[in-house]
C-alpha cells in the first residue's frame, strides 16, 4: 500500500537581460502559487522517505479532465557530497509499472527536507493536458531553477519545456491564458513580464518595471514589444531598446 503526501507549487526564477545589461543582480520575488488547474488542487505522490534506493517515487493524476491516468516515476539517489535528494530520470506511464511513454533525463537537486524536489502537476500552456515540473537546484540566493515538461498531444508524450525553463518566477493565469513572470532586479527595482503561448513559444505581451528612488518614491514604466518578441530573445542578452517601446510612466499603484 502506497502512503501518499501532497506536493504544493513552487516557482522557477531566471535573469531578465533587460537588467543584466544595467549590471543589476537579479533576485526573485516571493514564490507565488501556480493557479489551480481543474478541480483537483493537490496531487498525490508516494512518500519519498519510504522509497527504497533504486525504486522510483510515484506521482499520479489524470492526463486531462476526462483523460487516462498519468503516472510519473521519479528515479533518484542521494548525493553523498552535498546530502541532497537527486532526481536523475523521469518516466511517464499509464500505471505504476506500465511501459514508459517518455523518459526524460535531468539533474534535479534539493534538500532532503523538500519532498519530491517540489514536484507539481499543472496545465502550464492551457491546452487541457497536465504538465509537470520540479526544482532543478536551489542556489545560494533566492533564484530557484525549475525543470518543466509539457505534454505534446501530437507526440503523445511529455517533452522538456525549453521556453518555460527560461522564464523567471512564472505563475499561470488560466482565464487570460498568460504566463506571468515576476522578478526583482535589486532592493529598489522589480518588474512583471506577461507572455502568451504562440506556436510553442512564449511571446511577450507586456513588461512593467517599477523603481524606487532615494526618497522612496516609486515610478512604474510600462513597455510593449516591437513586433513579435519571444522569451528567448528577451532573456538571452538581446538589446532591449530594439525589442521594447515605452508606453507610459506613472507612480506605482502600491
Amino acid at each position: 500500500m502506497i502512503k501518499t503526501c501532497f506536493v504544493f507549487p513552487t516557482i522557477r526564477t531566471g535573469f531578465p537581460a533587460f537588467f543584466l545589461s544595467l549590471g543589476l543582480a537579479i533576485t526573485s520575488l516571493p514564490a507565488q502559487a501556480a493557479a489551480p488547474v481543474g478541480a483537483e488542487e493537490r496531487f498525490a505522490c508516494s512518500a519519498p522517505e519510504e522509497a527504497e534506493m533504486g525504486e522510483p517515487v510515484i506521482c499520479r493524476t489524470q492526463l486531462s479532465a476526462k483523460g487516462k491516468p498519468l503516472v510519473v516515476r521519479l528515479y533518484w539517489d542521494i548525493l553523498a557530497d552535498t546530502d541532497e535528494w537527486h532526481v536523475f530520470r523521469i518516466e511517464t506511464a499509464r500505471s505504476e509499472t506500465g511501459k514508459a511513454m517518455a523518459t526524460l533525463d535531468l539533474d534535479s537537486r534539493a534538500p532532503l527536507s523538500m519532498r519530491a524536489n517540489g514536484f507539481e502537476f499543472g496545465d502550464f500552456n492551457f491546452d487541457g493536458y497536465q504538465d509537470f515540473r520540479l526544482i532543478e537546484f536551489l542556489p545560494a540566493g533566492p533564484n530557484v531553477a525549475y525543470y518543466n515538461a509539457l505534454y505534446d498531444p501530437r507526440k503523445g508524450r511529455h517533452v522538456t519545456a525549453d521556453a518555460l525553463n527560461m522564464v523567471s518566477a512564472p505563475s499561470f493565469d488560466a482565464a487570460e491564458k498568460l504566463v506571468v513572470s515576476e522578478w526583482r532586479g535589486n532592493a529598489v527595482t522589480h518588474g512583471t513580464d506577461s507572455f502568451a503561448w504562440d506556436d510553442g513559444e512564449l511571446v511577450l505581451r507586456k513588461r512593467t518595471v517599477s523603481v524606487f528612488d532615494e526618497a522612496g518614491k516609486c515610478m512604474t514604466t510600462a513597455y510593449e514589444p516591437k513586433g513579435r518578441v519571444t522569451a528567448e530573445a528577451l532573456l538571452t542578452g538581446a538589446d532591449s531598446d530594439a525589442l521594447l517601446s515605452e508606453v507610459y510612466e506613472a507612480p506605482c499603484s502600491n
